[in-house]
């Protein structure tokens, strides 16, 4: 904690002021001036007070003793423990430049588009809790300089023939990167931090404690090499992207083939250095059982990102309200004859069974943090794979959706066509035949190299396929019957609509699965993993 000089109370860094401020007295104060003495003594570590979360065991690093009154990774309510340790030192900061009321009028602005999510994330009580942290990030750098060679091609026509003439074409490159970010903290999703990205590193300041008075900073747990490999892949495709359109390299098509691979190979920098750096967000969690979202704002630029759940009670009430004048419109301009809304209703129970199958990949690579190479690095991959959603892998669910995708195709639609083609129904035809076609375009376009589907994993991601298959079923049952009168076309048609019905009500279900995570835990012994 830092006095003020003046009156002997509580210094804290002032976003408006961009100095320590006093709130009782008004003196202001340098920063730097702070820590002039200390900063010759501490190089790689700095003291500051760890609170660390009883439930999840996240900790976050603050100059202040006053006690954090809740964890912002969990979202639990208790008093948070606090001990004195030691954080690593980064190298740069970016202080906040946007204010907790800035933050909010961001969020509010997002939520405005959100018009289904929970009240509860609109509740002025909750926004209030909106936390100022320092998220630290590694900050690569990385030069190319030097001679390179790389291929080229030219092709022209003589007479019948195309002649191709390839080329070896050398080139001088001194380039030079830096300000490429990547989170270091475990706690922090991929997927939010790159929501909210980019900062502009060029406003960083040499770092001293002095800026974290007043808020929270988060642990680096992510070692240097996880991410080194990602940044210099952008690097080498921006590299790419800027020569390519060099007149010479567009004229021997580079970009083109083999000569693309030749060029990105040449381009391949070196990384030159990784800093660490604190950066500012404004953070939020919104938790409900035992599933936790997120609302993240960048602290420099204002850019808003947040896992948004869906209200069903919003979304039933909206969707009767939207479907009162979609009714009126289609009875005003089309005739729909009971067989097609019959057909209507079973294609629109296929629709919600395919959502349903990719929802359930989505949410165990979710589930699972497959593609957080944050989290994963922090060892808690060695935990979560023990686990199986649904009891399958993702190319188990995906290698059987195409299986269900053929069957569906060589057998399923043939007999649709067959029932259009003897009702000689127009309209019932042009709808089989696009059916047919989006399924055919549907198992030609899934890829062959899935792995094959595990004995009983057909048993397992059938139960979220029940409700669709018996409305499809249902429907087709009544096509084929082809019964005189009409009333067993609608009365088929209201069953299956309310199959579907059903149906989304699960997938908003398992939406809600995918807008929030499970509640982390973060088993760290104590102390910065890297200090």
């Amino acid at each position: 904690m830092y006095e003020c000089p003046n009156c002997g109370s509580h210094l804290k860094y002032d976003i408006a002021a961009r100095q320590m401020l006093c709130s009782y007295c008004g003196t202001t104060a340098d920063p730097y001036s702070l820590h002039e003495e200390q900063e010759a003594l501490e190089r790689g570590e700095y003291e500051a007070t760890v609170f660390a979360c009883s439930q999840c065991g996240a900790q976050l690093l603050s100059e202040d003793t006053t006690a954090a009154t809740f964890c912002c990774f969990c979202g639990s309510p208790a008093v948070l423990e606090s001990r004195v340790g030691k954080g690593w030192r980064p190298v740069r900061i970016i202080p906040f430049s946007k204010t907790k009321e800035d933050c909010k009028a961001s969020y509010a602005g997002m939520l405005k588009r959100a018009i289904f999510a929970p009240k509860e994330l609109k509740d002025e009580a909750y926004i209030e809790k909106f936390r100022g942290i320092y998220m630290p990030y590694w900050i690569y750098s990385f030069e190319k300089k030097g001679k390179i060679s790389f291929r080229g091609s030219e092709t022209r026509q003589k007479g019948d023939y195309l002649v191709t003439k390839h080329y070896d074409i050398v080139s001088e490159v001194d380039a030079s990167y830096s300000g490429i970010a990547y989170d270091a903290a475990a706690a922090f999703s991929d997927e939010l931090s790159s929501a909210i990205a980019p900062f502009q590193m060029e406003e960083g300041k040499p770092f001293t404690p002095a800026f974290l008075s007043g808020f929270y900073a988060d642990a680096n747990d992510v070692d240097s090499s996880v991410y080194r490999q990602d940044a210099g892949e952008l690097v080498t495709q921006e590299g790419f992207e800027r020569f390519s359109k060099n007149r010479t390299c567009a004229r021997y098509h580079v970009k083109d083939g083999g000569n693309r691979d030749a060029l990105k190979n040449a381009l391949r920098p070196s990384c030159t250095s990784a800093e660490l750096a604190m950066l500012p967000v404004w953070f939020l969690s919104y938790r409900k059982g035992d599933r936790v979202a997120y609302a993240v704002v960048n602290g420099q630029t204002g850019r808003a990102a947040a896992d948004l759940p869906v209200d069903r009670k919003k979304y039933v009430a909206g969707s009767l309200l939207l479907s009162i004048p979609l009714f009126i419109l289609l009875n005003l301009r089309f005739t729909i004859t009971p067989g097609v809304s019959l057909f209507l209703a079973a294609f629109l129970s296929l629709v919600c069974a395919v959502i349903s199958g990719f929802q359930m990949a989505r949410i165990r690579e979710r589930e699972l943090m497959e593609k957080d190479k944050g989290y994963r690095s922090f060892g808690q991959h060695e935990r979560i794979e023990e686990s199986r959603i649904l009891g399958l892998s993702a190319g188990e669910i995906k290698m059987l959706q195409m299986v269900l995708g053929g069957v569906m195709f060589t057998i399923f639609m043939p007999v649709v066509v067959c029932i259009a083609a003897l009702r000689s129904d127009s309209g019932f035809v042009i709808l089989a035949a696009l059916l047919s076609s989006l399924a055919l375009i549907r198992v030609v376009t899934w890829k062959r190299w899935q792995k094959p589907v595990q004995k009983g994993a057909a048993r397992e991601i059938l139960p979220a396929l029940k409700k669709p298959a018996a409305a499809i079923l249902f429907a087709f049952v009544i096509m084929l019957w082809n019964p005189v009168s009409d009333l067993y076309y609608y009365g088929g048609a209201a069953v299956s609509m309310a199959a579907v019905i059903w149906t989304i009500l699960d997938i908003i279900g398992r939406h809600n699965l995918l807008t929030t995570r499970k509640l982390p835990q973060f088993n760290r012994r104590g102390g910065d993993e890297n200090a």
